[in-house]
């Protein structure tokens, strides 16, 4: 095989799943669209749908509501993250011997690496990862944070949760 038979292949990949996203987003606006249809169509009788109540709380409070709105989309972005992060763990396991969730608030995670060999090469897949981050601005809101701890020091530590590998 040729790299650009290789690259064809890279590119059919995320050509499938950018397909896959749109299908996702094309699903989900159709279901949003038929429930503000029903709800505008109801709202004509005097009835409220639970959109409709939604709608009528934001415009009680906006500002509330707005900042109520902002913390649950930093909350769904820090889960995206996280799944992203355990990915990377779970795709460089060979360097890891263990990785907990050490802390996590609204816009920061923590996570403490044991590696099966602390030298800069292994550290290094780390720090490049955490560097495509902080290129991508994710940075300026939502903080990585990854601890190397030595394997002697595991029993000292405090933590949400370990990490599978498997």
């Amino acid at each position: 095989m040729n790299d650009s038979q290789a690259l064809d292949i890279k590119n059919d990949g995320k050509l499938g799943q950018l397909k896959a996203i749109l299908y996702l987003l094309q699903t989900n606006l159709e279901e949003f669209k038929d429930e503000v249809d029903a709800s505008y169509a109801l709202l004509k009788i005097g009835e409220k749908t639970p959109l409709s109540k939604e709608l009528e709380k934001t415009l009680e409070n906006p500002v509330k509501e707005i900042f109520h709105f902002s913390n649950k989309i930093d909350s769904q972005v820090n889960q995206i993250l996280d799944k992203i992060i355990r990915g990377y763990f779970k795709k460089n396991y060979f360097a890891l011997e263990k990785v907990f969730k050490t802390r996590e608030s609204l816009n920061d995670l923590h996570y403490s690496i044991v590696l099966k060999e602390d030298n800069s090469k292994n550290r290094d897949i780390f720090f490049e990862f955490l560097n495509k981050i902080d290129l991508a601005n994710i940075s300026q809101k939502h903080n990585v944070y990854f601890q190397f701890i030595p394997s002697q020091l595991v029993d000292r530590i405090k933590f949400n949760e370990e990490i599978k590998l498997e």
